[in-house]
């Protein structure tokens, strides 16, 4: 089910960025071990931040209905083109993921980082963290 609920958030994704720009779950790198400068997602999250089906008596199992938290970190060589790509990630916000056996509900906006540079590489590269939600429960 974890892996289920990433696929369709990715897939959400895929849908409003560039054909040309790569959503990951990892940062690229080269067959190197180099640090592949380009523009890319990097889309992260797992298991489910919690289970709970609102009754206090009710124990959590894995099918509870469950809150998700992921981070779309949109990485580019240029500042511009971080934050061109967070909103072009933005606008997956309000689009409701395809799980079978469950009901979502639209993807929510957490939060955003302002941009930051990442110096460790040069020339650097530039990135923005998008925190984004979905709530899943049994269909």
């Amino acid at each position: 089910m974890i892996q289920e609920h990433f696929a369709s958030v990715r897939t959400l994704i895929v849908a409003e960025v560039p054909a040309a720009v790569q959503v990951v779950d990892s940062v690229l790198t080269s067959s190197t071990g180099e640090l592949v400068r380009a523009t890319y997602v990097v889309l992260f999250g797992g298991g489910p931040d919690s289970l709970d089906d609102d009754r206090l008596t009710a124990p959590q199992v894995a099918d509870s209905d469950a809150e998700y938290g992921y981070t779309a970190r949109c990485v580019s060589v240029t500042a511009d083109g971080a934050r061109t790509l967070a909103g072009r990630v933005f606008m997956a916000v309000g689009n409701v993921p395809a799980v079978a056996g469950r009901n979502c509900g639209p993807l929510g906006f957490d939060a955003s980082n302002p941009l930051q540079v990442d110096n460790n590489v040069s020339p650097p590269l530039f990135y923005i963290d998008v925190e984004l939600s979905l709530t899943s429960s049994r269909a």
